[in-house]
């Protein structure tokens, strides 16, 4: 308490600024609520620039549309025109055809410049010089059109062209003349009503332009390669155009316009080209006003909303005016704690109600300091049941309120001591519940827990009060059952089997529901001390694991689960020896290439020479070395065995047996690579061999294991190739150099079809793969010859040679 006293006289004689907290309050909801603004207000003016930039995107589609259509409108009026101006001319011999047309348009030429813009009309005659022939003084035609037409005399051309002064439209019609083409009637027209109209079509100007074609130093030389020719409001056009440089307007088009800033004015500029020869056009768009538009938007909607900040900030002030008064009131009580004052600061606590009538966190403050100054008064009653709770967890599992294992054992202890006084019998069963871990690895912990407290509910239910149950954690259970005789316990070990299976859980679509296996141990019969009943209750347990699920078994001296615990200590210490005295050994069975029937391969397998001098077979203790985990230091054995016999003969190459579990194993390439720089070979003729069950079990990971140690240079060959069912799937996927068929499919290889179709089928889909196929258990000829005939790479069987401790001879080697 002193303590207390002395922190609190510390924070009154704090010096610090104070700031008061509708204050903070104020500022940090008016930094927030300001950024807001401005983010809503940014993201506002990227909508409606996005939205100008969209609608601008359609109009300069829709001009460049209106554009052509006007040119392609203007061709058609003239070849409609060309049409009908030989009619107005009697013609009476082919001779006189430019006469009568020239006299015709003399009289009717004004016509057509007046209603139709024509501003000249020439007549081409086969292989000839073109004519004017209205008006008399009419520019001659450009070459470039006079070409195109002597080329194609009896089609119609179509040409814009473009000199120094004006760019025209050209149309040339043939003429027949008695079945036959007499000549081309060219007709010419200008440009400017085109521009105007499209200028009243689509409210925007057009300016269009000759390109200076000359080479690039010639261009260089002049300020710009444009020549404009034309122009819808030049005066005010012409100027934006010449403010930026030629290579920006050539760069642009519909779809990637240029903006440009001129005289406090901003122009949307993009090039759209008609088909003609060094003529281009430039579509000039006024975007000042949409753009003021936006920006007057943007600054009006964050001038409201700062206006509005402005007013939550006024309505904050006022609104925590009272709440701050409250505070500070109980803040001045509060030291009454300290000072045991409970009767005192009882009577003067504000109420726990704020003016509105709606409670608020100041009330709850109240109301929480009253129940604190009310609680202090039974904090020992409290402490007391605090201590009660943690003798009661120092017994039982907090997760399903069973009998925790030390609590247990006590039980079972003076359960077996009531029974040897009074002559009784009692058991112990221990469960194990099967695939348990699948709930937890489906529908994940809270499933299983769910699982577990609904089976000891049903566990307890099943039983008499005198008996109890426990939990060893897991899911791992133990009942004792206290005065039973063995037929009582048979009956009772079934009912527990039917609430087990009968108990569920269910998790989202998935609804789980597990079996078990029950070991039964009899005291005294079976034990009369705890830790012989758990291990003989274990043992049995182990039994009814062995055999078919959701099934029970009595502890039994003849079981053989007791042989097979005596078998792994009795392997595990024979492993650990054969390890440290140098007694594992590696035998080499020669492989033969065919058809060439030369050994330079073999496989290396794993032998232990025993204490009593018999040769003990990879079978007999492999699977215990992968249960106690000694495997992985077999693996390191057999790897730097193999690469030192490499390094001893050169021109041999070896195939050893990797286990699951290195395979799994994140410091084997560390190893092998430290095996082979030491020894100094080529890793290419060290194969790897695992199993098909293997590499399939985890397929992603047994990849991306076989990738880095492939790196390193090593080979992989995947052994007993095709007892599983997936094997033509995964085969594909696994990178692996060779493929070693399962022997059964070649004991009866020369006798059984099926074998061969099988054989066959491996093979072409290996070779399509790029990989070998290795042929195991060969034991005549006539098996070597059927696999010589489907196209197998390598043999290997006892007709080839049985694993010796020697490896093949020099002179079977492949050399080179």
């Amino acid at each position: 308490m002193s303590d207390l006293k002395q922190r609190l006289c510390s924070s009154q004689a704090d010096h610090r600024p104070f700031l008061g907290l509708r204050w903070k309050v104020l500022i940090g909801i008016s930094l927030t609520l300001a950024a807001v603004i401005i983010s809503l207000t940014l993201y506002a003016h990227a909508i409606l620039i996005d939205q100008f930039e969209r609608d601008q995107a359609d109009l300069r589609h829709r001009q460049a549309e209106h554009f052509t259509a006007l040119i392609a409108d203007r061709y058609q009026q003239m070849a409609r025109l060309a049409s009908m101006v030989p009619r107005l001319a009697s013609v009476s011999d082919k001779a006189t055809i430019f006469d009568h047309l020239s006299e015709a348009l003399q009289l009717d030429g004004s016509m057509l410049d007046l209603e139709w813009d024509i501003r000249s009309v020439h007549w081409l005659p086969i292989d000839g010089e073109p004519l004017a022939l209205w008006p008399p003084e009419a520019r001659t035609l450009p070459s470039l059109l006079v070409r195109e037409i002597e080329q194609q005399p009896e089609q119609i051309t179509q040409q814009l062209l473009c000199d120094q002064d004006a760019c025209r439209q050209f149309l040339a019609s043939p003429v027949l003349w008695q079945g036959e083409t007499a000549g081309s009637l060219v007709l010419g027209r200008s440009m400017a009503s085109i521009l105007l109209a499209f200028s009243e079509l689509t409210e925007a100007d057009l300016a269009i332009a000759a390109i200076d074609e000359r080479d690039d130093a010639e261009t260089a030389s002049t300020e710009s390669p444009f020549n404009f020719v034309g122009a819808t409001q030049p005066q005010q056009v012409l100027p934006v155009l010449q403010s930026v440089p030629a290579a920006s307007l050539l760069a642009t088009d519909p779809s990637y316009p240029l903006a440009i800033e001129f005289n406090e004015h901003w122009y949307e500029v993009f090039r759209n080209d008609p088909n003609g020869v060094g003529l281009v056009s430039f579509v000039i768009n006024q975007t000042t006003d949409d753009r003021h538009a936006i920006r007057q938007m943007s600054r009006n909607s964050l001038l409201i909303g700062l206006l509005g900040l402005l007013m939550a900030e006024l309505l904050l002030l006022l609104t925590m005016q009272g709440p701050v008064t409250r505070i500070r009131r109980l803040s001045q009580l509060l030291p009454l704690l300290a000072e045991n004052r409970f009767d005192t600061l009882a009577d003067q606590l504000p109420p726990a109600r704020a003016r509105t009538g709606l409670r608020d966190e100041i009330d709850e403050t109240i109301t929480v300091t009253n129940t604190l100054n009310q609680r202090m008064a039974r904090m020992q009653e409290e402490r007391e049941a605090a201590r009660q709770e943690l003798l009661w967890l120092a017994d039982h599992d907090p997760l399903t309120a069973l009998l925790n294992r030390r609590r247990f054992d006590h039980e079972l202890a003076q359960a077996v001591s009531r029974a040897q006084e009074h002559g009784r019998h009692g058991a112990l069963l221990f469960i194990d519940l099967d695939h348990f871990k699948d709930v937890n690895d489906t529908s994940g912990h809270q499933a299983g827990d769910r699982l577990l407290k609904r089976m000891a509910k049903r566990l307890v239910a099943s039983l008499s009060e005198h008996d109890k149950v426990g939990r060893f954690g897991g899911d791992e259970f133990a009942v004792l059952l206290n005065d039973t005789e063995p037929d009582e316990i048979a009956r009772i070990a079934e009912r527990l089997q039917e609430q087990i299976s009968s108990t569920s859980v269910r998790a989202g679509t998935h609804r789980h529901q597990v079996s078990a296996s029950i070991g039964i141990a009899v005291f005294p019969d079976h034990g009369v001390d705890t830790q012989t009943l758990m291990a003989n209750a274990d043992l049995a347990m182990y039994q009814a694991k062995s055999g078919q699920r959701r099934r029970y078994h009595f502890y039994s001296e003849d079981d053989s689960a007791r042989a097979q615990a005596n078998a792994r200590v009795i392997w595990s210490r024979e492993i650990t020896e054969a390890l440290s005295s140098s007694r594992l050994q590696l035998y080499y069975q020669p492989i033969m290439e065919l058809p060439e029937r030369r050994v330079w391969r073999a496989e290396g397998l794993l032998r232990i020479r025993l204490t009593d001098g018999r040769i003990a077979a990879p079978n007999e203790f492999i699977p215990i070395a992968e249960r106690t985990g000694l495997i992985s230091a077999i693996d390191r054995w057999v790897m730097a065995e193999a690469i030192r016999l490499l390094q001893q003969q050169p021109h041999l190459s070896l195939s050893i047996n990797l286990s699951a579990k290195a395979l799994g194993d994140i410091s084997l390439n560390s190893d092998i690579a430290r095996l082979i720089e030491v020894a100094r070979i080529d890793p290419k003729r060290l194969t790897l061999e695992i199993t098909e069950t293997i590499a399939i079990d985890n397929i992603s990971s047994a990849v991306a294991r076989i990738e880095s140690v492939r790196a390193l240079g090593c080979r992989f060959a995947l052994d007993d190739f095709g007892s599983g069912f997936a094997s033509y799937a995964y085969l594909k996927q696994l990178p692996v150099e060779a493929v070693k068929i399962d022997g059964s499919f070649i004991r009866a290889l020369d006798r059984n079809l099926e074998d061969r179709i099988f054989v066959r089928a491996v093979t072409e889909m290996a070779h399509a793969t790029d990989k070998k196929v290795v042929a195991e258990f060969v034991e005549s000829e006539a098996i070597l010859k059927v696999l010589c005939d489907l196209g197998v790479d390598f043999a290997q069987g006892y007709f080839i040679g049985r694993p010796v401790p020697e490896p093949p001879a020099a002179e079977s080697w492949r050399l080179g």
